[in-house]
């Protein structure tokens, strides 16, 4: 297996990774939001919502399993079935594969949390939480950041860049395909609670955001330089290309909070989900829109990840 292969094989691996751990961490904040209340409705969407959690949190373990394996194999220039004796070099000689082996670890505990948590439950814990955000850490501190140590400021930033990022990309896939689709069986008297999630998803969203750019910008400089490497640069390119997707989908998602959000809730609140049909439509359809958008944000940060800064090669 050539190296182009090999590099091909860690991208997409990386990619998947970064979908699984955003599903993951949007459809924990959305059971959270569910439990408020108590119905067969929100009960349905929480069963579905666990067995997100549980297929996406397998899903990123494995996906950042071959991730790490080919990237061994491209540093120890051996093929990728061959290089079990580089990856155990790795996780013992490398703070890299320390934490790698450390994200994987907490990873696998947030899967094993998922599936030990009966589907009916109404709260999944908070172990998970502190599991995810460690995972997130390790993550941050095996990426560009490696260098910096865990208590520097870049990793920390970092760490919450891709808490943030995770937040939102998660929040508008698991609403799109899990939840949005199953708002209009709500029952008559569910269209507060209803509205209830609706506006919690915006506003985490909001809050999601500003934290993406203002870490973001942070991330941006230290990784060109200067701001002529974003011209002169394949990361500083790949990095144009990501902003510009960012402010794409955040205006898609201004225009649902602006425009269509005050529509919608205000006819859950004033009837149910089922006569928000119409309404419901609109506001899905521009989050489809975004979501789209969203899986090339998250495939240009694996293609960032993935790159050397300017002025490294």
């Amino acid at each position: 297996m050539n190296e182009g292969i090999l590099g091909t094989v860690r991208l997409i691996s990386v990619a998947i990774q970064n979908i699984g751990f955003a599903v993951v961490v949007g459809a924990l904040l959305s059971r959270q939001w569910l439990a408020r209340g108590e119905s067969i409705w929100q009960e349905r969407i929480g069963r579905r919502l666990i067995h997100a959690i549980r297929a996406a949190s397998v899903l990123s373990l494995l996906a950042s399993a071959l991730a790490f394996w080919a990237h061994c194999a491209l540093m120890s220039d051996s093929a990728l079935l061959d290089a079990g004796p580089a990856v155990r070099s790795m996780i013992e000689a490398t703070a890299f594969g320390r934490a790698w082996s450390i994200g994987a670890l907490l990873t696998l505990a947030v899967a094993v949390i998922a599936f030990r948590c009966p589907s009916g439950e109404r709260r999944i814990g908070f172990g998970v939480w502190i599991a995810l955000a460690g995972a997130a850490l390790a993550r941050s501190n095996s990426g560009h950041s490696v260098d910096t140590g865990i208590f520097a400021l870049p990793a920390w930033l970092d760490w919450l860049h891709l808490l943030a990022i995770s937040a939102w990309v998660g929040l508008v896939w698991v609403t799109a395909y899990v939840v949005m689709p199953r708002l209009h069986d709500a029952p008559g008297d569910e269209g507060r609670r209803a509205a209830s999630f609706v506006q919690s998803l915006s506003d985490t969203s909001t809050y999601a955001l500003i934290v993406l750019f203002v870490t973001g910008a942070y991330n941006g400089l230290r990784g060109v330089g200067t701001p002529a490497n974003l011209w002169s640069s394949a990361y500083g390119e790949i990095l144009l290309i990501k902003l510009a997707l960012v402010f794409v989908a955040a205006a898609l998602g201004g225009h649902n909070r602006f425009f269509e959000m005050p529509k919608l809730l205000a006819t859950l609140r004033a009837s149910s989900a089922a006569d928000a049909l119409r309404p419901l439509r609109r506001f899905g359809a521009v989050l489809h829109v975004e979501s789209v958008i969203l899986l090339g944000v998250v495939i240009a940060a694996a293609v960032l990840a993935s790159s050397p800064l300017p002025g490294t090669t």
